[in-house]
C-alpha cells in the first residue's frame, strides 16, 4: 500500500469513529430524554384517581401535544441516525494504477 492511502485510510478511520462517538453521545441522551418523559408520565398516571374530579382545559391538551411532538422529534433523530445510506460508503476494491 502505498502512504498516501494509508494517511487517507487513517484520515477516514478516525473520522469514522468521531461520527460514531457522535451517534453514541445523542443516542444516550435521547434515552434519557425518554426516561424523563416516561418517568414523568408515570407519575401523572399514578396521581389520577377515581375520586378526583376530572380537569380538562387546554393545558393538558397542550402538555400532551408538547409530549407527543417531543417523542416524535426524538424518534426521527434516532431514525436519521440509524438509518444506512448506501451513498455515504467507500468502496473497499478500486483500482489504484
Amino acid at each position: 500500500m502505498s502512504r498516501s492511502y494509508s494517511r487517507e485510510r487513517a484520515v477516514l478511520r478516525d473520522a469514522a469513529n468521531n461520527a460514531f462517538g457522535r451517534q453514541r453521545d445523542v443516542l444516550e441522551s435521547a434515552g434519557r430524554l425518554l426516561g424523563g418523559l416516561s418517568q414523568l408520565a408515570g407519575r401523572k398516571l399514578i396521581q389520577k384517581t377515581p375520586l378526583a374530579p376530572k380537569k380538562s382545559g387546554i393545558r393538558g391538551f397542550i402538555a400532551t401535544g408538547l409530549a407527543v411532538a417531543i417523542v416524535a422529534g426524538v424518534a426521527y433523530v434516532a431514525w436519521q441516525l440509524l438509518r444506512t445510506d448506501d451513498g455515504a460508503w467507500v468502496d473497499d476494491e478500486f483500482d489504484v494504477d
